[in-house]
């Protein structure tokens, strides 16, 4: 994978907060998909994973964690963001708990959002390499 060749899906009920979000992750370079409706983010992601899931918890239907969990189901190496308006231990504990990357309160200061996004990519690459790495060994053998 290319430096700049990652997918992002932003998830938000508020159409507005879901463009907003999306304009800061696309200063990333990145690819970047947003959707206002859980359901077609997560009929999406079960097509075909994005590498890194930024989604709200408080939405109708169907709320972050519920996601989180179909998704995790699907591609257990994905990436998440949450994003929160409210301020709680259980928000905190609960994201922990799923294997979530990072956890923002609203409103998101964009050079922390975008901070964690290259920092969760270059993890990603370290354990790229490190899997290249002991194949190149394995086939020279």
């Amino acid at each position: 994978m290319e430096i700049k060749d990652y997918h992002i899906i932003i998830v938000d009920d508020d159409p507005l907060d879901a463009n907003m979000l999306a304009q800061m992750a696309g200063l990333t370079r990145h690819r970047v998909t947003s959707y206002d409706d859980p359901y077609r983010a997560l009929q999406s992601f079960m097509k075909e994973p994005a590498d890194l899931v930024v989604t709200d918890l408080n939405m109708p239907h169907i709320n972050g964690f519920e996601m989180i969990k179909k998704m995790r189901g699907r591609a257990p190496a994905a990436n998440f963001i949450v994003i929160t308006g409210e301020k709680n231990i259980r928000s905190v504990i609960e994201s922990r708990g799923l294997g979530v990357d990072y956890i923002f309160f609203k409103p998101v200061r964009i050079n922390e959002f975008t901070a964690a996004i290259e920092t969760m990519f270059n993890r990603f690459r370290y354990w790229i390499d490190k899997i290249k790495e002991v194949e190149s060994l394995h086939c020279s053998e």
